[in-house]
């Protein structure tokens, strides 16, 4: 049986100026700090020892794309025949072959397949960096949360990556983040990033504390000027629906690391009844998921992680950029939420 999944998945990556082709990993298994567990050069790989986590036949890395042949995943859970990826955009990206739990796919950019109990992967997650050109791709993506796969949760599986083909160029400071959560605040901060702001200088908005909506706003405050990572989500750094999944975890809710996964994940408000702490959903893609969010504030302000080189701050729901898409508004800790972190349909975006 083959199912297609829809992409509806749109992240953002921070880049570096390209490394010597081979110098960065074929596949990565990163944990959940971010740390490089393991790395596949060229030629066959197997993580451990055993290869039940991630084997690769063979893979081998150019100047213009990356391709890797006889992939498996967690004990043959997932399998692909083979995956290329070129060094820049999707043209000629393909997944050959892809089973996920004895169901064949036929797959798009950014779709996503889960693997439940929160764990999933993201095929062809192409990456693109805000006010820079050029895009990444990384083949498969597998995000770890539950333990019986074998890993702590948080480790990330990253398996043909792009940006393993670039070319020679000159090194740069801005640390290539593809896709880690967790980093180090100072390393995950680019050239001209604004800094931290002194958070005990910026005064709380009137909020009603006597509400998990009003709290949920307090304790985002304290996280102004955190800068964005893709796929963060602690106070090293946050991704737009990272922020918002750490401050109410934090208030005993649960939500899925995806705006796709969030937009279902509570009782959806009209604009004219919004309350502080409901969550704001912008940029619907064709499917009419949300690909962005950020938190109410009240008086027509809300707190967000923007994008790749900007920080945690407020904005406007009457800036045009968000007048404009904004698509529409969750209350997360109200009657009638998700107990599921993911939704029912296949495919998600976040």
């Amino acid at each position: 049986m083959v199912r297609r999944a829809a992409g509806v998945v749109a992240l953002f990556l921070v880049f570096a100026a390209p490394a010597r082709a081979g110098t960065l990993g074929l596949a990565e298994v990163r944990g959940s700090d971010g740390a490089l567990i393991g790395r596949a050069a060229s030629g066959a790989y197997a993580y451990p020892s055993d290869g039940s986590v991630l084997r690769i036949g063979s893979s081998r890395a150019t100047a213009a794309r990356v391709e890797l042949k006889d992939v498996s995943m967690f004990n043959g859970r997932v399998t692909v025949d083979r995956l290329v990826v070129p060094a820049r955009g999707l043209k000629g990206a393909r997944i050959e072959g892809l089973v996920v739990d004895g169901t064949g796919y036929v797959v798009g950019p950014n779709a996503l397949i889960s693997l439940g109990g929160g764990s999933y992967i993201v095929a062809l997650q192409e990456a693109v960096s805000p006010g820079r050109t050029g895009s990444g791709l990384v083949a498969l993506r597998a995000y770890v949360a539950d333990p019986s796969v074998g890993l702590a949760p948080g480790t990330q599986l990253l398996v043909g990556m792009a940006r393993a083909a670039h070319s020679a160029a000159a090194t740069s400071d801005a640390a290539a983040l593809l896709g880690l959560p967790q980093l180090p605040a100072a390393q995950a901060s680019l050239a001209g990033v604004p800094t931290f702001l002194p958070r005990e200088d910026v005064p709380l908005p009137d909020l009603p504390t006597n509400t998990l909506g009003g709290q949920a706003v307090a304790l985002a405050y304290q996280f102004l000027g955190v800068p964005y990572v893709w796929g963060g989500s602690t106070p090293s750094g946050f991704d737009c629906s990272g922020l918002t999944m750490y401050v109410y975890r934090q208030l005993g809710i649960k939500l899925g690391h995806y705006t796709g996964f969030q937009y279902y994940e509570g009782r959806h408000v009209p604009r004219d009844q919004l309350e502080p702490g409901d969550l704001l959903f912008f940029h619907a893609n064709s499917a009419g998921v949300p690909q962005h969010e950020g938190m109410y504030i009240g008086n027509g302000s809300f707190i967000h992680a923007p994008h790749t080189g900007d920080v945690v701050r407020t904005a406007s729901l009457y800036d045009t950029r968000y007048a404009l898409s904004y698509v529409g508004a969750v209350r997360p800790y109200a009657a009638g939420a998700s107990s599921s972190a993911l939704p029912t349909w296949t495919s998600a975006s976040g």
